[in-house]
C-alpha cells in the first residue's frame, strides 16, 4: 500500500521525535518504547491507527501504546483515501520480502472475521474472511494482546459478532478453545462467546455476539487475550456509548437500548406527538418510515397517532430512519393473550423494507412487525411490493417471534387472486405416553401467493377482523371460530416496461411477456427503469444493438421475455412463462455451480430449480445449441461443477450411456460418465477475461449430444485462423482428439480452430 512520497516529505511536530516510515519499504529498525511519542508524518487526529498500538496526541504526533520491539519488527504503511495507518510484524526490519511474524516465532497472533469486522471501518475495509485481510492483533504487555472495537466503526451494530483469532497470518492456524498451551478460553460475560466452548454453538473458536446482547453506535468492546495462562485467558470489557444528548418524545429524553431509543406510554387515537432532537441520532425526521395504520408523518416531527387506544412502545430505529409502534412495553411487549396484539414474521417481508430490515423468520423484536389494531378486534397492516414485501410467506402470531401462531384453522381469507392461506391436513397421532396428539400439516397458516404475481410498486391492504374469533384447539377436534381476513388490492401506477409497444406483465420484482420470435427479428425494449443500453443479455440469444433494439439469434418458436431489475438482465428463456420448454420442444438447460448469468459470482444457480434461476441454452440452428461465457464474468476460470437438464427443474438429465445424453472430448472440460457432471480436466484452466463458446450438437440424437469448447465467441460463421501445426493436443471440429492428422481439415489446438 505505497504512497506519494510527498505525503510523508515532512514532520508538523517536533523534529526531536523519530519520524516513522510510512510506505511500506522498510521496518522501524529500533525498540519502540512504550509512552514515547512518534511522527506519523502526514497524518493528523482524522487518521485512525489501532488504539493499542498508538493514540492521538497532537498534530502527526502519535504515543506508542503497544508493548514494543517484542519479538517482531514493526512496518507501517499509510492509505491517504482511508487515512488508515494499518500496522504489520514482520521476522525482520531491512527486508521487504520478509516473512510475517507469526506465534510460533514471534509471537504474533492474527484476526480475521466476517463483513461486519473491519479496519478502519466495517463497511469500507471489511475483512470478509479473506486471507490476506486479517491484521494482527497488539500485543500490550508480554504475551497479553487487545483488540478494541467500536460499533458503527469497525464492527456492525447491526450485526452478529463473527471474528477469530489465527496464529498467522493467510489463515496460519486456528487458535480454538481447549485446555493446553495455543488454545484460548474466554471467561464468562454477557456479550460475546466462543463458539465450540462447553459445547456452545457456531464454528470452533469463531467468537460471537450473545444472542441476547445489544450493541449501539459508539459502544465499544475490549478483548483481551492473556496468553501467559494455559490454557490462554479471554477477557472483554464493554463500554456502552452514552450520548450528551438523546432524541425527545414531547420534550422527554427518550431510553436507549442498542442503537436504538424508546419511549413508554398511554395514546389515544387522534393524539398528536412530537419526536425532537433527532438529528443527534442522523434520523431524517420529515421523511422516516412508519406504519400508516399506527401512525401519520406530520412532518416537523410531528405525529398523529391512529390506533386503537392503549399503552404503545414508540421506538426510533435510525439505522433504517423507522419509527416502529407497539403495544405494550419495550421489556413486555403485547401479546395477543394479554393486549389482544398481533405480529408478522416471514421471509422477503419487513418494514420499513424487506432490504433494510428482513423479518427472515427471526424471533427478535427488530424484525417482528406489529400489525395495528384500528378498530374493536380489526386490525390493518399493508405492504407495497418492491419495499415492504419482495416475496410471499409469512404468517400472523399472537407475539413477536415464535409461540401462538395462527393456523389455517384460524383465519379465512375471502377469495383473491394474490394470496391464500395454506391449510394442510394433519394428523392424529401418539406421542411417547400413548396419548393422542394431532400433529399439523407443514407451514400451516402460512401465507402464499395466489395465481397472480404482484409486481413493483403495487399495494396489499390486510383487513384481519376478530370478532367471534375463538382459536383452533387440537384436543377439540381443531373446532374454534376462525377470523375473516379481507385483502384490497391497489396496482402500481408506475408506467410498465414495454416490448415492441406491448406492457409487459410484472412478476415480483421481474417483468414477463411470451412472444413468438423468428431468427435474425429486431425488437425494442422500453424499460425506464433500466440501464437498457447496457443490460446483460445472452448474446446466442439475442444481441443488444443499443437504444432498446435486439436482434433475436435463436431458432423460431415461442419465448418469454424476462426483465429482472435487481440484475438489470434481458433473460429469455424457451417456451413460455408458464411452460418453460423442454428438451422434446427445444429447451436445454444447465443448473449447478461455477457458472451463472450475468455474474457468476451472484447468479450461479446452484442446484436451486426454476426457470428464473437456472441457465436455459440456446438452440441457434436445428439439433444445435449454445452458450458463451467470459471467463471471470460468467464462468470461473478453473472450476466448476454443472450438468445439462431437459427442463429448468429435476427431471431429465444428461448422463452419458443413458436416453439422454452428452459426451465430449474437449481441451478443457470433461462430463462425468457417471454422474453427467461438467467440471475442469486436471490441470486445465479458462484464460481471464477471454471469451469461449460451448457447442452440444444433438444431430445424432438426444442420446448421442456431442460437446466441443471453443475459444472466442461465436455469434454466426466464425473466421477460420490458419497457423502453422505444432505438437500440441489436436482434436477434430466434433471434439475427438487425434494423435496425428491423416488428411488436410479444420483441427481444434489450444482451443483454436486451425486449418492443417
Amino acid at each position: 500500500m505505497g504512497v506519494a512520497m510527498a505525503l510523508f516529505a515532512g514532520a508538523t511536530a517536533v523534529q526531536a521525535q523519530t519520524e516513522l516510515v510510512l510506505d511500506g519499504s522498510k521496518g522501524y529498525d529500533g525498540v519502540l518504547v512504550k509512552g514515547q511519542d512518534y511522527v506519523l508524518p502526514g497524518t493528523d487526529a482524522s487518521w485512525y491507527v489501532m488504539p493499542d498500538i498508538f493514540t492521538h496526541k497532537s498534530g502527526d504526533v502519535w504515543t506508542f501504546q503497544a508493548y514494543g520491539q517484542a519479538e517482531y519488527a514493526y512496518w507501517f504503511y499509510a492509505d491517504p483515501d482511508k487515512k488508515y495507518v494499518k500496522v504489520e510484524y514482520r521476522q525482520v526490519d531491512d527486508d521487504p520480502e520478509s516473512a510475517f511474524a507469526n506465534w510460533d516465532i514471534n509471537r504474533a497472533i492474527y484476526v480475521n472475521g466476517s463483513n461486519s469486522i473491519g479496519f478502519p471501518t466495517f463497511s469500507s475495509n471489511p475483512i470478509n474472511w479473506q486471507g490476506g485481510a486479517d491484521v494482527a492483533v497488539p500485543q500490550v504487555e508480554s504475551n497479553v494482546y487487545r483488540l478494541t472495537l467500536v460499533f458503527g466503526q469497525q464492527l456492525s451494530a447491526e450485526a452478529q459478532v463473527n471474528f477469530k483469532f489465527f496464529k498467522g497470518k493467510n489463515w496460519g492456524g486456528d487458535i480454538l478453545p481447549g485446555t493446553g498451551d495455543g488454545n484460548i478460553w474466554m471467561e464468562e460475560n454477557p456479550w460475546l462467546y466462543i463458539g465450540g466452548q462447553d459445547g456452545a454453538s457456531g464454528d470452533q473458536g469463531n467468537i460471537y455476539s450473545q444472542s441476547n446482547a445489544s450493541f449501539g453506535n459508539g459502544d465499544k468492546l475490549i478483548v483481551t487475550v492473556d496468553m501467559n495462562y494455559t490454557p490462554g485467558k479471554v477477557t472483554v470489557d464493554y463500554q456502552e456509548y452514552v450520548p450528551a444528548d438523546f432524541p425527545t418524545f414531547n420534550g422527554t429524553n427518550m431510553t436507549k437500548v442498542g442503537n436504538n431509543y424508546y419511549y413508554e406510554g398511554a395514546f389515544s387515537k387522534g393524539d398528536v406527538f412530537t419526536l425532537g432532537n433527532t438529528s443527534v441520532v442522523e434520523m431524517d425526521i420529515d421523511n422516516a418510515y412508519v406504519d400508516e395504520f399506527a401512525a401519520t408523518n406530520q412532518g416537523g416531527g410531528n405525529f398523529t397517532f391512529n390506533a386503537n387506544s392503549g399503552n404503545y412502545t414508540v421506538l426510533l430505529m435510525p439505522a433504517f430512519n423507522y419509527v416502529k409502534i407497539f403495544p405494550g412495553t419495550y421489556e413486555a411487549p403485547g401479546t395477543f393473550a394479554s393486549d389482544k396484539a398481533i405480529w408478522v414474521i416471514g421471509s422477503n417481508i419487513g418494514q420499513p423494507s424487506a432490504a433494510l430490515n428482513n423479518s427472515n423468520w427471526s424471533a427478535a423484536l427488530n424484525n417482528s412487525i406489529p400489525v395495528t389494531q384500528v378498530g374493536e378486534n380489526i386490525y390493518k397492516i399493508a405492504f407495497t411490493y418492491g419495499q415492504e414485501i419482495t416475496g410471499v410467506n409469512f404468517k400472523f402470531f399472537g407475539q413477536y417471534g415464535w409461540g401462538m401462531e395462527f393456523h389455517g384453522e384460524d383465519l379465512v381469507m375471502e377469495p383473491n387472486d394474490y394470496f391464500y392461506i395454506n391449510t394442510p391436513a394433519g394428523e392424529w397421532t401418539y406421542d411417547e405416553n400413548g396419548n393422542e396428539v394431532y400433529q399439523r400439516g407443514s407451514d400451516d397458516g402460512n401465507i402464499f401467493s395466489g395465481p397472480v404475481a404482484l409486481g413493483k410498486g403495487d399495494k396489499v391492504t390486510f383487513t384481519i377482523d376478530l370478532n367471534g374469533f375463538v382459536p383452533s384447539e387440537p384436543e377439540n377436534d381443531i373446532q374454534g371460530v376462525p377470523g375473516k381476513v379481507t385483502v384490497e388490492f391497489n396496482a402500481s401506477a408506475a408506467p410498465k416496461p414495454m416490448f415492441n409497444g406491448t406492457e409487459m406483465t410484472p412478476n415480483g420484482d421481474n417483468y414477463v411477456i411470451d412472444v413468438e420470435l423468428n431468427k435474425g427479428d429486431v425488437f425494442t425494449v422500453t424499460a425506464p427503469d433500466f440501464n437498457i443500453e447496457n443490460i446483460y443479455t445472452d448474446k446466442q440469444f439475442a444481441t443488444n444493438m443499443g437504444g432498446g433494439k435486439f436482434q433475436f439469434n435463436a431458432i423460431s418458436g415461442k419465448y418469454a421475455i424476462v426483465l429482472m431489475e435487481g440484475k438489470n438482465n434481458l433473460k429469455i428463456i424457451p417456451g413460455t412463462m408458464a411452460a418453460p420448454a423442454t428438451i422434446n420442444e427445444g429447451g436445454l438447460w444447465i443448473i449447478g455451480e461455477g457458472i451463472g448469468r450475468p455474474s457468476v459470482n451472484t447468479d450461479a444457480p446452484g442446484w436451486n430449480t426454476g426457470a428464473m434461476v437456472d441457465i436455459p441454452v440456446a438452440q441457434v440452428e436445428p439439433n444445435i445449441y449454445r452458450y458463451s461465457v467470459t471467463c471471470g464474468v460468467e464462468m470461473w476460470d478453473n472450476w466448476c461443477n454443472y450438468k445439462f437438464f431437459g427442463q429448468p427443474n429435476w427431471g431429465v438429465e444428461f448422463v452419458p450411456g443413458t436416453d439422454y445424453a452428452i459426451t465430449t472430448d474437449n481441451p478443457y472440460l470433461q462430463i462425468g460418465a457417471s454422474d453427467g457432471n461438467v467440471t475442469f480436466k486436471e490441470g486445465c484452466a479458462f484464460e481471464s477475461g477471454k471469451t469461449y463458446t460451448v457447442t452440444i450438437d444433438f444431430t445424432n440424437g438426444l442420446n448421442a449430444g456431442v460437446m466441443t469448447v471453443e475459444e472466442g465467441e461465436i455469434l454466426g460463421v466464425k473466421d477460420i485462423e490458419t497457423v502453422e501445426q505444432t505438437n500440441n493436443a489436436v482434436y477434430t471440429i466434433s471434439g475427438v482428439r487425434v494423435n496425428n492428422p491423416a488428411q488436410h481439415g479444420i483441427y481444434i489446438v489450444n482451443g483454436k480452430k486451425v486449418v492443417k
